[in-house]
């Protein structure tokens, strides 16, 4: 009988160990900081080629991922074979795939390539969609780019080419670059590989530009009379007729109470809003939002001028008197409205870039420590500069 009793203890006891480990209770899942959902900022996929495909697939361009970005392009090999067509067809398949990124403002596809296709028609592992031919493949590539959208937006593509020793007809060759790009302002015939660099630069310096804008809010005192002239610059200038970046305004006092600046004025500034009212009032304070403040290139305001923002009133002679209690710190408040990129960078290596193989990489490598620096990896990204 005792034995019995013991028995069922034990039957129980791991009846009881099965239940929970089978149903074991609800964990809720760590949040995913590379989830396109959840986080604005570049999202990167590279895809090498030659006779076949190396693929680094895309994910958010960060401080953590950056080394993985330039060790994928350190340990790519120069191989025979050209397939060129299915790594574009590659890469715009895996945007189109890819999970869309948070208020996702851009998406680009940029590729490098020395030669012509040989390799894209071979079967159907290259040919997925059985065109058949490289004209007919070459164009239905155009059209995807030119037409299909990719979470709602148009598809900017560049095409950069160093024509290699091997390629006879440059006719051919220039149709191909020409066929990879949105227009024929991205297309990019380089004679070396310093050229190709500063283009690789320059594009991805461009896809950055409008992933990130600036909002300037600055408290002003609510007591200024009706047409008072106002002055903000943000060169640390120690006059206010010496500075060659300002925004300018008449201050008005409206009807129903709020305040408003007038005829807006930008001087070595992108121009914006023309008027703007008065957002909010803390006291005797208003405050004015100046919204996407930028250069004149188009690139945000650096936070060392937002850091040197003065206020100067223009008295009845002209002459502009400082308000010497305005304190970019307390009375200026900024905020990053930041949008994503979503790029895939395509990359031949093949044999015929002989020597230039390694300039490639570097070009490359340039090209997305470019993204990083400016998008957000900065000093972290510096710090891992090679």
């Amino acid at each position: 009988m005792k034995k019995r009793f013991v028995s069922a203890i034990c039957t129980a006891v791991l009846l009881a160990f099965l239940g929970t480990a089978c149903n074991p209770d609800p964990v809720e899942p760590t949040p995913n900081p590379d989830n396109p959902s959840n986080t604005e900022g570049m999202y990167l996929g590279v895809i090498g080629f030659n006779d076949q495909l190396y693929i680094k697939d895309i994910k958010l361009l960060n401080s953590s991922s950056y080394q993985n970005f330039m060790n994928f392009i350190d340990n790519l090999t120069p191989g025979n074979g050209t397939a060129l067509y299915y790594a574009d067809y590659t890469a715009l398949k895996k945007m189109r795939e890819y999970p869309q990124p948070k208020k996702l403002k851009n998406v680009a596809l940029v590729t490098f390539t020395d030669g012509l296709d040989n390799i894209s028609t071979a079967n159907n592992q290259y040919d997925p969609e059985g065109y058949g031919s490289t004209t007919a493949y070459r164009n239905a590539l155009h059209d995807k780019i030119m037409n299909e959208r990719i979470h709602g937006l148009n598809v900017s593509a560049y095409s950069i080419g160093l024509k290699g020793g091997d390629v006879t007809d440059e006719a051919q060759f220039m149709e191909t670059l020409r066929k990879l790009a949105s227009s024929d302002n991205n297309v990019f015939q380089v004679a070396n590989m310093d050229e190709a660099m500063a283009r690789f630069s320059e594009i991805a310096s461009s896809l950055y530009s409008i992933s990130t804008s600036v909002n300037l809010g600055v408290n002003v005192p609510g007591g200024y009379d009706e047409g008072q002239k106002l002055r903000f610059t943000f060169d640390n200038v120690t006059a206010a007729a010496q500075s060659t970046c300002f925004i300018e305004a008449t201050y008005r006092r409206t009807s129903n109470g709020t305040r408003a600046l007038d005829n807006i004025i930008y001087y070595g500034l992108a121009p914006g809003q023309t008027t703007i009212t008065s957002s909010s009032s803390q006291g005797a304070y208003y405050q004015f939002l100046f919204q996407g403040l930028a250069y004149l290139d188009g690139n945000p305001v650096s936070q060392t001028a937002l850091g040197n923002i003065k206020l100067w009133k223009q008295t009845s002679t002209g002459a502009w008197d400082k308000e010497t209690e305005f304190n970019p710190a307390s009375s200026t408040t900024v905020t990053e409205d930041k949008t994503s990129a979503l790029v895939v960078l395509v990359l031949d290596c093949t044999t015929s870039l002989g020597s230039d193989f390694a300039n490639m990489q570097s070009s490359a490598k340039e090209f997305i420590r470019t993204l990083a620096n400016v998008q957000g990896g900065g000093d972290a990204v510096r710090r891992q500069r090679k």
